[in-house]
């Protein structure tokens, strides 16, 4: 630990110097000055632990080195080392987040061990108790976060929706391995999902999302014989896809993947968070985007061709979706 010494009479501070063997505490005594203002510009270049230091100096006294440390060097400690008796002093100094005050008058060198290491104990004590509170601000700030992302994750959107899954694989790479491990196992329990007892452990988050990944491809290519309800929305899914140039209605997907009407427009909006309705209008636009990417239609012909007749609404169904028209697109 770095230690600068304050004090207007110099003989005070090479004595202090002299009578310490401040090696056998860990420290290392890296400068001496006369007063604060002093010691504030040997502060701006040199980082410092513990200062030991007067309150009596002229230009800048040892409190008001004090206030103002406290707020541009938070990290740096102080010990005070004066003449002053005065019990006021010494409060003042103990409210600033003094270590020690010691008594010049009464300062025994016999007794500088003891007093050396209550000092550097003290230091050591509130180091300890800081990082703790701050690994305890910083677990609570995660376990939050990694509560509202786990949340997100068990409401399955992200199964049926690419922007979705992008961030959420955005948001699972920025934890620790064993929260996103967490959150894939929470929520494939919540999901019900038949793979739940088969997620392996992982090495990397980038083999945690290729998993992820994989298992999504898995799920639209071979779901064809499951009938959980996840399964069946991905299946609805599917159907707008391939009927996308069509007007696709929700009686129709519900006869093609086998429930019934009523209770496929509640599941269907339950485990996607959208509803039928919006879900074929996304995928529509989709559609509708891919074909202005390749340029080789007009917009007339991708409306019409996606069941607008109307180019005005499908211009405003775009810009809902896209955030700007198909032409600006």
């Amino acid at each position: 630990m770095n230690v600068l010494i304050v004090d207007d009479d110099k003989l005070a501070r090479k004595g202090l110097i002299a009578v310490i063997d401040w090696e056998q505490y860990g420290l290392c005594v890296v400068g001496d000055v006369q007063n604060g203002k002093k010691a504030l510009e040997f502060l701006e270049n040199h980082p410092v632990d513990l200062v030991f230091t007067d309150i009596d100096m002229p230009e800048m006294n040892g409190l008001e080195l004090m206030k103002i440390c406290k707020e541009n060097y938070p990290e740096t400690d102080f010990v005070i080392f004066s003449v002053y008796e005065d019990f006021s002093f010494a409060r003042q100094a103990l409210r600033l987040g003094a270590l020690d005050y010691i008594s010049k008058i009464e300062f025994d060198p016999e007794e500088c061990d003891a007093i050396m290491k209550k000092i550097v104990e003290k230091y050591q004590n509130k180091r300890r108790e800081k990082a703790e509170r701050n690994l305890r601000a910083e677990e609570d700030w995660e376990g939050e976060n990694v509560r509202k992302l786990e949340e997100e994750f068990k409401s399955g959107r992200w199964i049926f929706d690419e922007n979705e899954l992008e961030k959420m694989s955005e948001q699972l790479s920025e934890l620790p391995l064993r929260y996103a491990e967490r959150i894939l196992v929470s929520c494939f329990n919540h999901l019900q999902l038949s793979e739940r007892d088969k997620i392996p452990a992982f090495e990397t988050m980038p083999e945690l999302l290729n998993w992820i990944h994989s298992w999504l491809q898995n799920q639209y290519l071979n779901n064809s014989s499951k009938t959980d309800d996840i399964s069946l929305c991905i299946r609805a899914v599917q159907y707008i896809q391939e009927h996308v140039t069509e007007s696709v209605r929700a009686e129709a997907a519900a006869d093609a993947v086998g429930m019934s009407r009523g209770y496929f427009s509640t599941k269907f909006r339950e485990v996607t968070g959208e509803t039928f309705h919006n879900c074929v209008i996304r995928y529509k636009m989709k559609t509708a985007a891919q074909e202005i990417r390749k340029g080789e239609k007009s917009m007339t012909e991708i409306a019409l061709e996606l069941g607008y007749d109307n180019f005005y609404y499908f211009s405003k169904l775009f810009r809902k979706e896209y955030g700007c028209t198909p032409g600006e697109f």
